[in-house]
């Protein structure tokens, strides 16, 4: 449900936050939901704002009750020390703004019991996005971390599957603590959303891995010069398990070695990544090799 539009972003509300909303009105909480969705759209505007420093242009944001996600009609290449501070300026705001709220608190420029569930909600958010929970903001810290060893499509795969035993954690926690009226259904309903979004994402991480895998012939041109990274496989490997080894920023050098270990030949990144397009992913290596032999 679309509730506005900034510039050219438009700013969008998640079926489960406008229920939560209307709930909270219900209830007498509105001012408490207002006040949630202040924060939560600041937090979001942080990544928005962060990312466009990055030359990223998103055209649509959409809110959840613990944060949001922007989307873009164009793609962007994950550069994973971007993405780590990207994904920080959320929770960096929100402590941003709890120590404004507590200097403004002497003051009393609003009501105690506003500025109190403010700071509250700010910090609430700030440190729940940080648990290593993809696709939270430490979740995408912890891909991107990943993502420099272990290449973006292991790396979304990884922290997606600690994103959902994370997920599984909170809700079974969440629900000892409903069970025993130490909470309220919250907790498990987040952890719920959590699993649905890690698993959302682990199911994307191909598809825009392939599109990564396309802007690959044009990086080196960007950047003029790259660090190296040798991989060695047998000549019977298909490309689609070499690719799954390239990490970002980096230009792939990949050694065939034959069953004595010896280097039987030589393939480049452009080389694997133009087979993996024209000639299938399950073109053994060797047949990329071809006139490149030693």
């Amino acid at each position: 449900m679309q509730v506005g539009r900034i510039g050219g972003l438009r700013i969008a509300f998640n079926p489960f936050f406008l229920v939560l909303l209307i709930l909270l009105g219900i209830t007498g909480y509105l001012t408490h939901g207002l006040i949630l969705f202040s924060i939560v759209f600041l937090h979001e505007l942080a990544h928005t704002l962060v990312a466009s420093a990055y030359g990223m242009k998103f055209t649509a944001l959409e809110l959840f009750p613990f944060g949001g996600v922007a989307s873009s009609e164009e793609f962007y290449d994950p550069d994973p020390f971007a993405e780590a501070v990207i994904a920080l300026a959320g929770p960096l705001t929100n402590g941003v703004l709890c120590i404004l709220a507590l200097a403004a608190a002497p003051y009393r420029v609003v009501p105690a019991q506003w500025l109190d569930y403010f700071i509250k909600a700010n910090c609430v958010i700030g440190l729940f996005n940080l648990l290593p929970a993809f696709p939270l903001d430490g979740g995408r810290v912890v891909r991107a971390y990943l993502a420099l060893k272990l290449g973006y499509r292991r790396a979304t795969e990884r922290a997606a599957f600690i994103g959902k035993v994370l997920a599984v954690v909170l809700g079974a926690v969440g629900a000892v603590a409903v069970y025993y009226g130490l909470a309220g259904v919250s907790l498990p309903i987040l952890a719920f959303f959590i699993y649905v979004s890690a698993g959302k994402e682990q199911r994307m991480a191909g598809y825009v891995f392939v599109r990564y895998l396309t802007r690959k012939k044009s990086e080196l041109d960007e950047a003029g010069v790259m660090p190296a990274e040798q991989l060695v496989a047998y000549g019977d490997v298909p490309v689609k398990d070499i690719v799954r080894h390239f990490v970002p920023r980096r230009y792939h050098v990949i050694l065939m070695i034959g069953p004595e270990g010896d280097v039987e030949g030589i393939a480049s990144e452009m080389e694997v990544v133009t087979s993996f397009f024209e000639q299938g992913i399950d073109t053994p290596l060797a047949e990329v090799v071809g006139s490149s032999r030693l």
